[in-house]
């Protein structure tokens, strides 16, 4: 797909692709899981995290949930906007980002994660807070590049 720039077109880069798409598909399972633990499907929470895991979304947080909602959300949204070149991507990644280390940070430090939903589900909700942090970065250098 081209992009018009300066009266050419330009094509966007296959990286570009690349990430939004390894993004977005991150974060739809991630909405999923979300979608579920907030109907509270304790089937799927005892699947997926056993008993420990569903006392421990039992009393989660409005706060955190709000926190949640909004890097879910915009998990979903930057990877969208930049395919659409929007320059807003770059802001939206980072609020996702933002809200994903905050939620890390506070679950780990006062909600005992790592006991309550194990080490496999808990390195790798490292890991996205990783690829996260990441693909902010590759919005805002995106942004800048022009």
């Amino acid at each position: 797909m081209t992009v018009p720039e300066g009266g050419r077109e330009r094509r966007r880069p296959w990286h570009l692709w690349a990430f939004a798409v390894v993004t977005f598909a991150l974060y739809v399972g991630g909405a999923r899981d979300f979608l579920l633990i907030l109907a509270d499907d304790t089937e799927y929470m005892l699947r997926q995290f056993g008993p420990d895991g569903v006392a421990y979304f039992a009393d989660y947080p409005l706060s955190l949930r709000i926190v949640w909602t909004v890097n879910v959300v915009g998990g979903l949204a930057a990877p969208i906007l930049l395919l659409a070149l929007d320059r807003w991507a770059a802001w939206v990644a980072v609020v996702a980002a933002a809200s994903q280390l905050v939620l890390l940070m506070v679950t780990f430090a006062f909600r005992d994660r790592w006991d309550a939903l194990g080490a496999t589900t808990s390195l790798f909700d490292i890991g996205i807070g990783v690829v996260t942090v990441f693909f902010a970065w590759y919005c805002w250098r995106i942004r800048r590049s022009g």
